[in-house]
């Protein structure tokens, strides 16, 4: 269950073709941190490549928050590659 989960979903080019674009899921996790979680420090997105843009699709991201590593769950949430991103951990 992702609790107090954020969504990436108003990225532009998030997908090509198939799968997601790995840079922009990295921006976006990224951005998702800061803004719906409020973390200030946050950098060193590294998400896993051709994520299929498909429901359901989870992977995992690893993340430096406050100079720790952390990791964060991403859920596909719709074939418009609308994701969720989880609470770092």
């Amino acid at each position: 269950m992702l609790v107090g989960a954020g969504l990436g979903a108003w990225l532009l080019g998030a997908f090509q073709g198939d799968t997601l674009d790995q840079a922009a899921v990295q921006d976006g996790v990224m951005q998702v941190l800061r803004e719906d979680f409020g973390e200030g420090d946050v950098k060193n997105a590294q998400c896993p490549e051709d994520q299929p843009v498909k429901t359901g699709t989870t992977f995992e991201c690893t993340v430096t928050v406050a100079g720790q590593p952390k990791k964060v769950t991403v859920r596909v949430l719709n074939d418009q590659a609308q994701y969720e991103v989880g609470m770092p951990r």
